[in-house]
């Protein structure tokens, strides 16, 4: 059957699994929109193409599928650009569809509309995969491509950029299948033997873990209980151990006591994380006094600034899986030192007043959603102590934009995550200022007419700029902005709204919230708390 590519692109997207695109539709890519009419694939208007990545980057932490954004050419690659960072920086399987002006006017700065000097090229800069077709041959051998990459090792957000007179043009090749993902490297018999010796000698050995050991929680926890070690998580790591577990130190690589603990360590195994900055927030780098194990399935990870002295490439859970068959268990400092309680305790005794009254909005959440919860939070000082100070049980539930840290994450990816999994309670936490970046994606909210807690934590600043600008004695200044009423903004586009004056009243907000049918805006004012 003969169609336009345009048609052609949506069946192959069906044919491997996508099942919903975010995005807008414009001049420039009507015929991607005619084939998602005849294919019945879900579409979500969105707001801004950032609002689209957003989402996408939501719907694909939530599923663990592939989520695809559409946008049109030039504004909408570039609007979408800082989305696809986010989702670089944290391994976000999402692809990004794009259009560009016709084949003829491709790099000749003829004045065409959206026309940029190379736009490939600049995805280049910001995605994993970045591919620009002229046929129908070349939208599926590059999709296979892309695709590919989201399925396989450590992925990256992937690009696919076709020229507008392409899409229009017919063909009749059938909407292929494409065979599944490279299976996962598992580390080599020499890797994993020497990881084995390094921690059967070692006497302090302490452990880090990221999001690439998410799906490593059982293997990990063997571990740590055969070495009687502790653990340190990044944000993307949260919940690898249940909370109260006695070796989770939880995320609190910030803290003093942490990176202590750390320098006197013999052996440090760091698995699935980068350690980066802003896994940190204090330092560039952590001090590592011992030896250094890595296992990662990214293997330029292996000998960055943290050049591993054993380095094992591969998946974490078959690799840690290897590793434990090969350890005996053993008493260790974890319990002659006391587990993770006393630098928890040590922790809490730092915690000043705003840190006690975002505490108190943390728990008021935390008691408010059920065990499988999901919290997706923005670039807000009440998120920074949340990577610490909100309780999980799990890996999933707390999903913070680490790296590449954009404000206005929060409500665009929760609504993406709500979408992916409507069963699921979702919750979006942002701070004044970062939700307005992304304001408009309220609306699409209130037409999802799904049930999602939209909790505003309002401390009228820019709350850390204004903070860091002080403790550098540097007079407050672009801090402080007028912010509209929320409340009354959020019933403008008709979504529900309160403001909750107390952790009693914030608790109640969100199981109200959970039962309504659409999006309800949570105002928390910290002088309230």
């Amino acid at each position: 059957m003969s169609r336009s590519i345009g048609r052609y692109l949506v069946e192959l997207l069906v044919a491997n699994s996508i099942d919903t695109v975010f995005g807008i539709p414009g001049v420039h890519n009507l015929e991607l929109y005619r084939g998602l009419a005849a294919a019945n694939l879900r579409h979500i208007l969105v707001r801004h193409e950032q609002g689209a990545g957003f989402a996408a980057d939501g719907y694909a932490r939530m599923s663990g599928r592939v989520a695809a954004a559409f946008t049109i050419s030039g504004p909408g690659l570039t609007n979408i650009l800082t989305s696809a960072a986010q989702a670089y920086s944290d391994s976000i399987p999402l692809l990004v569809v794009a259009t560009t002006p016709v084949r003829a006017s491709l790099g000749k700065q003829w004045g065409v509309l959206h026309e940029l000097h190379d736009q490939r090229a600049l995805a280049a800069g910001v995605f994993g995969v970045a591919r620009a077709a002229a046929s129908a041959e070349d939208v599926r051998d590059h999709l296979r491509v892309c695709l590919a990459s989201l399925r396989a090792g450590r992925p990256r957000p992937a690009y696919l950029e076709i020229p507008l007179d392409v899409l229009a043009e017919t063909t009749a090749l059938p909407a292929d299948r494409f065979a599944e993902g490279a299976p996962l490297p598992e580390g080599s018999d020499e890797q994993i033997n020497a990881a084995v010796r390094l921690l059967d000698r070692a006497a302090r050995p302490v452990v880090i873990a990221g999001g690439g050991a998410c799906r490593a929680g059982a293997e990990l926890q063997r571990l740590l209980e055969t070495l009687d070690c502790p653990l340190v998580t990044t944000a993307a790591g949260k919940g690898l151990l249940a909370h109260d577990h006695p070796a989770n130190l939880g995320t609190a690589l910030p803290y003093r006591g942490t990176r202590a603990l750390i320098a006197d360590a013999d052996v440090v195994l760091a698995v699935g994380t980068e350690m980066g900055e802003t896994d940190i927030y204090l330092a560039l780098k952590l001090p590592i006094g011992g030896r250094l194990i890595r296992i990662d399935i990214d293997p330029n990870k292996l000998a960055d600034h943290y050049a591993a002295e054993v380095p094992v490439w591969g998946d974490a859970r078959l690799c840690l899986h290897a590793i434990n068959q090969g350890l005996p268990a053993r008493s260790g400092w974890r319990t002659a030192t006391g587990g993770a309680a006393r630098l928890h305790n040590e922790i809490a005794g730092t915690f000043d007043s705003k840190a006690r009254a975002q505490l108190a909005a943390l728990d008021a959440i935390r008691a408010a959603l059920p065990p499988d919860g999901v919290v997706f939070s923005d670039m807000t000082q009440i998120a920074y102590f949340g990577n610490y100070a909100y309780r999980t049980d799990r890996p999933g539930l707390w999903f913070h934009p680490s790296g590449y840290g954009t404000l206005g994450f929060a409500l665009p990816a929760a609504l993406g995550a709500k979408i992916s999994s409507p069963a699921r309670a979702v919750l979006a936490l942002a701070g004044d200022f970062g939700l307005q970046f992304t304001l408009g994606e309220l609306m699409t909210a209130v037409e999802a007419a799904l049930p999602l807690p939209l909790v505003v934590w309002n401390n009228s600043a820019l709350g850390q700029i204004r903070d860091d600008m002080i403790a550098a004695s540097i007079p407050p200044t672009g801090v402080i902005a007028r912010n509209p009423d929320f409340v009354a903004l959020a019933h403008a586009c008709g979504a529900a709204a309160v403001r909750a004056r107390n952790p009693a009243a914030l608790s109640e907000a969100v199981r109200a919230a959970l039962d309504h049918p659409g999006p309800t805006l949570i105002e928390v004012v910290a002088t309230d708390f």
